[in-house]
């Protein structure tokens, strides 16, 4: 009992200096956003925009007579034939009915966006828990730990996509907890649209098959058949080809098998009256994909169909594990963790970047870890020095930049370890 009131009085104590930092980095993302023009905010803008006047987004190419409102200023590889969107149409969606608001305006609106994702978040979990101590012990991770690290200043101030997946996840869980008839098929619908936003959440729907989640497995059908159809309203089939094709062609060049030049064009620092629209803030931003890692470190270049062969034989063995281990009265929790950490460990797997930008999916991942336990003691163990790591190696990149690479790796295997013990906790 006295062990609780320490710990207690401690996570007060560090919430209260979590608060503090997380209005010092609000003022800092604040300044991002007026001073650079969220790079990667852009190429969704100018996506939107396009398919909106009935143009090819994933194939234009801008030239001297381009206006404005539709240049990506980061689209420099003048010989690559694609240009940098790298969404599916069904998530450029989201971006037409805001796609003729003065730019500017946009990227802020996305960045106070961003905020109140990672806030809902933060409070589903909080609340969620009946523990005073989890319950902020949260908190102090969503403001400090991830708030307060360099991959979310890097998250806000490229205008990136990825916190909107872990939100939609989050909103999904939180839908399921509510008490009412059709709460597990409106979970699954909300998963299934996220699936196509983001295709490998698809992995989601793997422990819920094999518990037999049937009303969210029927919900996601649902999902993603609505994300898929309604994009053909401002879309058709042929821009969905386009976007497989030009996907093919991302692979390549990430690959290195596609070299090209970069050519920058002189008058396109400001654009729409934004300045520092080729400029970006002065952040790391390393690739941790195991397809960059062999090409970088040991010069090989690992073929798309080779790591789709490993992910699908990972992916097997660890379903042939789950089923095993099933029962049926496991929680709603254990289950989205598991989908969500199969999310995760898929995308290292993937023939594209995965860049810093990522590593906001830690808060949910993290916050399921700490939600699922009856108590504390289970937290309380020797895979605690990868999450520590995790963190310390992030906050030390200035003084040695592959930290960064330490850090994904540690956390990733924190995850991994942790949800496998926990899955074993509940199939005693």
């Amino acid at each position: 009992m006295k062990k609780n009131k320490y710990i207690n009085i401690f996570t007060i104590i560090l919430l209260g200096y979590s608060i503090i930092m997380a209005a010092i980095c609000i003022s800092f993302d604040t300044m991002n956003t007026l001073k650079y023009g969220a790079i990667d905010l852009r190429n969704r803008v100018v996506g939107a925009r396009l398919l909106l006047e009935e143009e090819d987004p994933y194939y234009f190419k801008w030239n001297n007579e381009t206006p404005e409102y539709y240049v990506d200023a980061r689209d420099f590889f003048y010989n690559l034939p694609v240009s940098r969107l790298t969404v599916p149409p069904s998530f450029l969606l989201l971006h037409a009915p805001f796609a003729r608001i003065p730019y500017k305006t946009q990227q802020i609106l996305w960045a106070i966006f961003q905020w109140m994702m990672l806030i809902f978040i933060i409070v589903v979990f909080s609340k969620i828990t009946d523990s005073g101590i989890k319950s902020k012990i949260i908190w102090i991770i969503g403001l400090l730990l991830i708030a307060g690290s360099f991959f979310w200043r890097l998250h806000i101030e490229k205008g990136q996509v990825y916190m909107l997946f872990a939100f939609l996840i989050v909103l999904a869980y939180w839908i399921s907890k509510q008490d009412f008839k059709y709460n597990f098929l409106i979970a699954g619908i909300i998963l299934g649209f996220t699936l196509s936003l983001r295709p490998p959440v698809i992995l989601m729907g793997i422990p819920f098959l094999i518990y037999r989640k049937w009303k969210v497995i029927t919900g996601g059908i649902i999902g993603v058949i609505i994300g898929i159809a309604s994009s053909f309203i401002i879309a058709d089939f042929s821009t969905w080809q386009n976007y497989f094709s030009a996907m093919k062609i991302h692979e390549l060049f990430h690959l290195g098998i596609i070299q090209s030049s970069i050519s920058l064009h002189p008058n396109f620092n400001i654009i729409e009256g934004v300045k520092n629209s080729v400029i970006s803030g002065n952040l790391p931003m390393i690739d941790s994909s195991f397809q960059e890692l062999f090409r970088r470190y040991l010069d090989v270049k690992v073929q798309s169909s080779i790591l789709w062969i490993s992910l699908i034989t990972v992916i097997l063995l660890f379903s042939i594990f789950l089923f095993r281990k099933r029962k049926q009265d496991v929680s709603i929790e254990m289950i989205f963790l598991v989908g969500l950490t199969l999310v995760f460990l898929s995308e290292f797997f993937l023939p594209a970047a995965r860049l810093s930008y990522n590593n906001v999916i830690w808060l949910p991942l993290l916050s399921f870890i700490i939600i699922i336990p009856k108590d504390l003691k289970r937290l309380l163990n020797f895979n605690l020095i990868f999450l520590f790591s995790a963190f310390l190696f992030n906050s030390l990149y200035r003084i040695f930049y592959k930290f960064i690479l330490l850090a994904d790796f540690c956390m990733l295997f924190y995850i991994i370890i942790m949800m496998l013990y926990l899955l074993e906790k509940e199939a005693d």
